[in-house]
């Protein structure tokens, strides 16, 4: 059979991120935490702007006035000769940049990049925290957002009001084209030759078009962020200011914020959709690659900091059990008990993350000498002779642990309608597999450079805990937003399925894009843009803001359900919001200072523990998001007269308050939400 090349854009899912400077650096291309060959610096820095693989530094993170910094996603073209279907992991591929000629004799004289991005928060349906992706099960679907724009889900009026749609853009890297997501720059896209064709009529919505007058604590949401590419022919996507604006009610006020995931007459400049490739040819020929999908999310505040679970494990785990990835490892429903994981790649990982967590939450003594036993585990070691000895502290998933705190990890919030969070099955077999001492020291079988990225890129966000989440929620867990038959199209894996949009049937006055995908509703035509990011709280700041510390009840819909006191608090997401930190002003000779809230200074005092490390008044998460400082590794923190050990992680570039000013003091943990008051008999 002879070959044939395609080509896949990588990451398959890559996260642009806000920022209020006009300058960026680029997406990180290593996964967090995780060692890296040839330096003390730990995988999940983002790179410099301008720069192959540069890391930045803790100078790199604000520009000369004090704004931060955005996130650029960076998306790359590789090529591949299959001669049969594709496999996972494949381990070939390369890099395809302009000007260079393919071993068919092809040279690639322009890559024609089509970006779309659209918000659809405000006219998709609540997120319902206990309920999760459930919500939507055998048929059913949540309250309407902003139930008093009347109509159904998807009636034009509604739709017009409350959806913010930029529309595509289209750009030529050989002619360094860049193009802005606003209501200015005229809509395009390429067509199947790679021809760039504009659609003025294309129906553009953003707030201030469809409201007389909008609330705007931060400035106007008139953008969803613009698209460039770089002198390779790289894509780079970069996302908005982070604004969010709200409606006036009839009386003229702008409509407060009452809660934290679904606020009515609130939009976000959060926004996702697919990514599309076009190579065009010296021989007048062209062929169009695999595309991938942009999410545009929160800043990434720690970003080597990984998650015990992140959205890798996540997707990794849904393509194993459910797409027939690995059919070594899984089949027929059941994990193969002769498979044999690699301990760098499969084991380390989890153990690197329960160390971090440290350096972004108020965990006590014992935990961080528990967690430094864990980390100190290495492929050398038999497993019965270790902390982690026949996985006795780790909580299982497969035998309904997920109510079981202490003494049992990880000891952080669980997923919705659970009180703590659990590894998932395929890590957790990994793990079985490793404590029953089957596990090799070397990976036989290692991923290709564009494979790599797609790993890197999931690995640095929030999974296992989507109430709603971070970057992306539970959506990415649905086996329905993939492309399905991936080995024999040779798309490969993880790549979000794209639904046919032909813009060509575009009208000014009516809307392009419907409600879109419906988590199990066996719903498999693909995504429209807009579809991930839909299913994230509304504004993502309030979200950001009130998911440090927590009762575990708040999953559970009011009721206790753990074996511990109901007022004990837990961490929510630490990894990705940290919670408790280390000022690197504050450390002497590394020697570490007490810890300080990553959210303090004026209008943080909390009276009630569980609103520790939060703005008090929600409003200012909307105006102060982008003062919270930054963790960052001590070989990568500039300071003048200072210099840090590799083990530290601290925090860097906080305008919240200055080193050394008092602040509301961490507490140690186990520490608990004031007590309910009882009522007075009568």
């Amino acid at each position: 059979m002879p070959k044939k090349t395609v080509f896949r854009v990588h990451p398959s899912i890559n996260f642009a991120r806000f920022g209020t400077s006009d300058e960026y650096y680029l997406s990180p291309e290593t996964s967090a935490g995780l060692p890296q060959p040839g330096t003390s610096t730990t995988g999940g820095l983002p790179i410099r702007a301008g720069t192959e693989s540069e890391l930045i530094t803790s100078t790199d993170l604000r520009d000369a006035e004090g704004r931060l910094k955005k996130q650029a996603a960076r998306f790359r073209v590789y090529a591949y000769e299959l001669d049969g279907p594709a496999t996972y992991p494949g381990g070939g591929g390369s890099e395809i940049t302009l000007g260079d000629r393919l071993p068919d004799g092809r040279v690639v004289t322009d890559l024609v990049w089509t970006v779309h991005l659209a918000n659809k928060k405000a006219a998709a349906y609540i997120v319902v925290n206990n309920e999760g992706v459930n919500a939507y099960a055998h048929g059913a679907v949540p309250q309407r957002r902003n139930p008093e724009e009347h109509g159904d889900i998807d009636a034009p009026s509604r739709l017009n009001k409350l959806m913010i749609d930029a529309g595509p853009r289209a750009i030529s890297a050989k002619g360094a084209q860049r193009a802005k997501f606003d209501g200015c720059t005229v809509p395009s896209a390429a067509d199947g030759n790679g021809e760039v064709c504009q659609y003025p009529k294309y129906p553009v919505r953003f707030p201030a078009d469809v409201n007389d007058e909008l609330f705007e604590p931060a400035g106007p949401l008139d953008s969803l962020g613009e698209m460039l590419s770089d002198d390779q022919g790289r894509l780079l996507v970069l996302a908005s200011a982070g604004n969010a604006v709200a409606q006036y009610d009839e009386y003229g006020v702008p409509i407060q914020l009452t809660g934290d995931l679904n606020n009515v007459g609130w939009y976000d400049a959060a926004a996702d959709g697919p990514v599309s490739l076009t190579l065009k040819f010296e021989d007048g020929s062209s062929q169009t690659a695999f595309g991938a999908w942009v999410v545009c999310a929160d800043p990434a505040y720690a970003p080597q900091i990984r998650n015990v679970v992140s959205v890798w494990d996540d997707v990794y785990d849904t393509w194993v059990r459910e797409l027939g990835l690995r059919p070594e490892l899984f089949a027929d429903g059941a994990f193969k008990q002769d498979y044999t994981p690699c301990f760098s790649t499969d084991i380390k990982p989890v153990f690197v993350a329960s160390t971090l967590q440290r350096w972004t939450a108020n965990l006590p003594e014992f935990a961080l000498r528990a967690h430094a036993a864990v980390d100190a585990i290495n492929e050398k070691d038999h497993p019965n002779e270790t902390i982690m000895a026949g996985l006795t502290f780790l909580r299982n998933p497969n035998a309904g642990e997920t109510n079981l705190g202490a003494p049992l990890m990880p000891l952080s919030l669980g997923e919705a309608g659970t009180s703590f969070l659990t590894v998932t099955l395929t890590q957790y077999f990994l793990l079985e597999q490793w404590s029953k001492n089957r596990y090799a020291t070397e990976d036989f079988n290692p991923l290709g450079p564009g494979e790599l990225l797609d790993m890197a890129a999931l690995s640095n966000c929030l999974g296992g805990r989507y109430v709603p989440g971070i970057e992306v929620s539970y959506p990415v867990r649905c086996k329905d937003i993939y492309i399905r038959d991936w080995a024999a199209s040779g798309a490969g894996p993880f790549r979000v399925k794209h639904k046919a949009l032909d813009y060509t049937q575009a009208a000014q006055d009516a809307p392009f894009l419907k409600s879109g995908w419906i988590p199990l509703h066996g719903m498999t035509d693909g995504l429209e843009p807009g579809d991930l990011s839909k299913f994230m709280a509304i504004p993502w700041q309030t979200d950001y803001n009130s998911c440090s510390i927590h009762q575990t009840l708040i999953n559970t819909n009011g009721v206790n359900e753990s074996n511990g006191a109901a007022t004990t608090l837990y961490w929510s997401w630490p990894s990705q919001r940290p919670d408790a930190v280390y000022v690197a002003e504050e450390v002497f000779k590394n020697v570490l200072p007490k810890q300080r809230w990553s959210i303090r200074g004026p209008g943080t005092y909390a009276v009630n523990p569980a609103s520790a490390a939060t703005f008090q008044d929600p409003l200012d998460s909307v105006k102060q998001w982008d003062r919270i400082g930054i963790i960052v590794q001590g070989t990568n923190i500039d300071l003048p007269d200072k210099e840090f050990s590799a083990e530290l992680y601290l925090e860097v570039a906080s305008q919240l308050t200055a080193p050394g000013d008092a602040s509301d003091p961490v507490a140690s943990w186990p520490f608990n939400a004031n007590a309910p008051k009882r009522r007075a008999r009568h």
